[in-house]
């Protein structure tokens, strides 16, 4: 799947053609209650949470395919499934966020931090502040290829899915070497927020990103993982864009 500007409503990706509604319907379902809560998500859950018409065996029988499609994993630990990456780019994809707005609380804690336009680089690292505590994520701002700032590394580690020692060094790693994952992904973003999933940018096959680029050689980038909540992200990035340009 190539790099991606911001998603647009009814987009799909060519590979789930063998994706029936329902299956499409459940697999949002399944991806935004897992982003919610962080655990698997099961077929009597969902009938009963979701008040579904269909029967647990259905749906059961839905989830199993999704998997078989890679769009959903199955804990070995648990009766209920995750999403994969593949079953993230598809969710991602499938949103529509042209009408996706800031909330006024948001907006107020970005303005406040905003508060020397006048100085590029010192509003950019108050910005950047801001938005990693307002997403409980990391924000790497890089203002030129040798001066590159970031924030927000212990938000990203206090999410659950950083439980494991093992992969909190394999992502910390990737800092030790943030100039050059920044020169890998700099022609690969542009001057719209787009997201990159897993394996489309050199930051961690764990987590997702949202970017843009700015001025001549600026680039905003929001790390959290895969399982973040994509449009308030979206929106708290495309205000931090507008308050920089």
């Amino acid at each position: 799947m190539s790099f991606r500007t911001p998603p647009k409503a009814g987009r799909r990706d060519p590979e789930s053609n063998t994706m029936d509604t329902r299956q499409e319907q459940l697999l949002k379902m399944v991806v935004e209650n897992h982003i919610e809560t962080a655990e698997p998500v099961g077929s009597k859950f969902l009938v009963n949470a979701k008040k579904l018409d269909w029967s647990e065996a259905t749906v059961r029988n839905d989830l199993r395919a999704l998997e078989e499609e890679g769009y959903l994993s199955h804990p070995h630990t648990s009766a209920g499934r995750v999403p994969t990456e593949k079953g993230y780019k598809f969710f991602v994809d499938g949103l529509d966020l042209k009408n996706v707005k800031i909330t006024k609380k948001d907006s107020a804690a970005l303005g406040e931090r905003n508060s020397d336009a006048n100085d590029v680089e010192a509003s950019g690292k108050q910005l950047a502040k801001a938005v990693a505590e307002l997403a409980s994520a990391t924000v790497i701002m890089a203002f030129s290829p040798n001066k590159v700032y970031y924030t927000g590394l212990s938000n990203l580690f206090n999410q659950p899915e950083f439980k494991d020692l093992n992969v909190v060094l394999d992502v910390s790693s990737m800092f030790d070497r943030c100039e050059e994952c920044l020169e890998d992904f700099f022609d690969k973003a542009n001057s719209d927020v787009s997201f990159f999933l897993g394996s489309e940018h050199p930051f961690g096959h764990l987590l997702s990103v949202a970017s843009f680029k700015f001025g001549e050689n600026g680039l905003f980038s929001l790390l959290g993982p895969m399982r973040m909540d994509y449009k308030r992200n979206w929106a708290l990035v495309n205000e931090t864009k507008k308050l920089i340009s």
